[in-house]
């Protein structure tokens, strides 16, 4: 399994932290460098995109992207699934302000 470059970078726009751009890589804001949780998140596209193939990646992620939503469509569902539940709390406290702690047991 290739393992995708990293790319640090200014030119993304927040909210947006990071995003997977096969077959170039993963680019995440310049700020974030070293947040191992942004990178978790995209290392799960980028094997999303493995077992796909290029095409039908973008494919089903824009598809599900403009008939589902961003929060709810099975590929992000798949990323945050396999996130740890500190990098689930972060998400859900920053963008949908849930406030129940990660179970850290």
């Amino acid at each position: 399994m290739k393992q995708p470059k990293i790319h640090y970078t200014k030119y993304i726009i927040a909210p947006f932290r990071g995003m997977t751009s096969p077959p170039f890589g993963i680019f995440i804001r310049k700020d974030l460098q070293g947040n191992q949780q942004i990178l978790e998140h995209d290392l799960i596209h980028w094997k999303q995109y493995q077992r796909m193939g290029l095409i039908m990646f973008y494919f089903r992620y824009f598809i599900q992207l403009l008939i589902i939503g961003y929060d709810t469509m099975p590929m992000e569902m798949e990323a945050r699934q396999n996130e740890s539940e500190n990098v689930k709390w972060n998400y859900r406290t920053k963008y949908h302000n849930h406030e129940k702690t990660p179970n850290r047991s």
